[in-house]
């Protein structure tokens, strides 16, 4: 039982912090809960990675034939820990920052809220069986719509969150199919021991599920006044699917698959670094910093090196959560995004270092080239929106200045200590050349753009032609293997339903309900009895 000890942790501080909002004084008992649980949960995780606990195996789950049932395994591996470790760090991060965002609706519901998904997100990261995955993916994605439902203030936030749970529903039904194919052919369906249609399946429902296959990004306009909340929720469920693709096997995706994939993935990231280069800021861009992040980690596994995607899954969220909180800005915490920044370079000794691995080669070709473009152009823009003018910190009332600082010092260094315990080899110096490339590409462009403008990155705010060049080039990129009609059916058919159960209940509500009710009764009676039912 110590393998869930950090989730029962989470969920019965989740419950806390729900009801001690209505007490006298509630928010600060609340507020103060939830930072020294969550602080106790992060040094639980810690200490975890020296001592791993039994797996957690429920058995038997299933009343006929439970031995050749599908296993729900819940297990500390390498792979679990640093990856349920840079999300007990986000959330650790997301509450001791919550107090400089308190008018910005950040309340208990919200920490409560954030507990329950850091669960999840753990018990995603933990599962060891595909069957264990889809049960975390499916709790997951009954949060995230959740979440968008109580928040949202529009019907568009709202529709975001339907097709969202839409797609990711697909993506269920898809590793479902994976368990059926595998049940036929080969019993129980283990990342270890997967047949090659189930793997391929396995992969694309992850693909789907990340935004890459295909190349949709249905939080392109999230909801505003949300850094906290919205950011570790979008982060959990990248997670929950980066750490099943680090448990790939080396030639877990059929090799004819490989190249159509490698791709069409190496499209959606120059897409998505396109986009996130020329938002107007981070909260704009965050569907595509995890876009591009998510399919870094996807080539990784095409070249046949999945653990060389945990790398890229940890900056995706310390790093990322890192600049996505740090909304009150002065001098003295420039140096947190230059931080975060060098994480991501992937130089010698950074926590994207060994990521590098799984990337490129030597010699280059053109697909190495476009992804060495595409992580200069996502370094460009980290430091763009990490230094563009914000709130005053000094606005914060004493104590929030105080405390602040520490969740976004707490959440990028975290990057770096997982990258040292967790990392296989720890931080190295393996790969140079493209590190050395990439961040040389990436200060080319930065003083292009100072050299242009006088205002620094001005060069690169929303209404100057290159950045119109490029938002219509990224935006050309992304429909020419992006199936929108797709989705364009899938919104049809929901309005269509939506609207059939909005007729019915007018229907059967009015003053002709009853007599309705007994046409229907008669017709159903009528079709059972031509066909001998009765």
């Amino acid at each position: 039982m110590l393998a869930i000890l950090p989730l029962a942790l989470l969920v019965t501080t989740a419950l806390a912090v729900y009801i001690l909002r209505y007490l006298p004084r509630g928010t600060g008992y609340a507020w103060l809960t939830a930072v020294l649980m969550a602080l106790i949960t992060w040094g639980g995780v810690l200490a975890l990675n020296w001592y791993e606990p039994q797996e957690l195996v429920i058995t038997p789950w299933r009343p006929f034939d439970p031995e050749n049932a599908d296993a729900i395994r819940l297990g500390w591996d390498s792979i679990a820990w640093m990856y349920a470790f840079s999300l007990i760090s986000a959330e650790l991060a997301v509450l001791m920052t919550a107090a400089a965002r308190l008018r910005l609706n950040s309340n208990p519901a919200t920490w409560a809220a954030n507990l329950f998904i850091a669960a999840a997100g753990i018990a995603a990261v933990l599962a060891q069986t595909p069957l264990a995955l889809l049960l975390a993916w499916v709790i997951l994605d009954v949060l995230d719509l959740l979440v968008v439902m109580r928040l949202s203030s529009g019907w568009k936030y709202t529709s975001s969150g339907v097709m969202a749970f839409v797609v990711r529903t697909i993506s269920s039904f898809m590793l479902i199919s994976a368990l059926a194919i595998q049940r036929v052919d080969g019993g129980p369906l283990t990342f270890d021991t997967m047949l090659p249609q189930a793997s391929l399946l396995v992969f694309l429902s992850i693909g789907l599920r990340l935004g890459l296959l295909p190349l949709n990004t249905p939080y392109s306009e999230d909801i505003p006044l949300q850094r906290g909340l919205i950011s570790f929720i979008r982060l959990a469920a990248h997670t929950a699917g980066l750490a099943a693709l680090a448990r790939f096997p080396q030639t877990g995706v059929p090799a004819a698959w490989q190249l159509p994939l490698y791709i069409v993935t190496v499209f959606a990231i120059l897409h998505g670094s396109v986009m996130w280069l020329t938002a107007r800021n981070e909260i704009q861009g965050r569907p595509y910093w995890l876009l591009v992040l998510s399919g870094l980690s996807f080539i990784c596994v095409l070249q046949g090196q999945p653990l060389a995607s945990l790398a890229w899954g940890l900056v995706m969220v310390t790093s990322g959560m890192g600049l996505f909180l740090y909304s009150a800005r002065t001098r003295g915490l420039i140096f947190l995004p230059l931080l975060g920044a060098l994480a991501l370079t992937g130089l010698p000794f950074t926590p994207a270092a060994s990521g590098w691995a799984g990337l490129v080669t030597i010699p280059l070709n053109m697909g190495e080239l476009i992804i060495i473009l595409s992580i200069a152009m996502l370094l460009v823009g980290y430091v763009r929106h990490g230094t563009r003018l914000a709130e005053d910190f000094n606005e914060l009332d004493g104590w929030v200045r105080g405390i602040y600082p520490f969740g976004l010092v707490l959440v990028v260094l975290s990057g770096w200590l997982a990258a040292v315990f967790g990392l296989p080899g720890g931080i190295n110096a393996r790969q140079w050349l493209p590190a050395i490339l990439t961040t040389a590409l990436a200060a080319t462009i930065g003083v292009i753009s100072w050299w242009f403008a006088s205002g620094g990155m001005a060069f690169l705010s929303a209404n100057t032609w290159p950045v119109k060049l490029l938002r219509g080039a990224g935006q050309f990129l992304a429909q020419s293997h992006r199936l929108s009609w797709f989705y364009d059916f899938l919104w049809l058919i929901y309005r269509g339903l939506r609207q059939l159960v909005r007729f019915a209940t007018v229907l059967f509500e009015g003053e002709g309900g009853m007599m309705w009710a007994f046409v229907l009764l008669a017709l159903l009676i009528t079709l059972l009895s031509g066909r001998g039912v009765f």
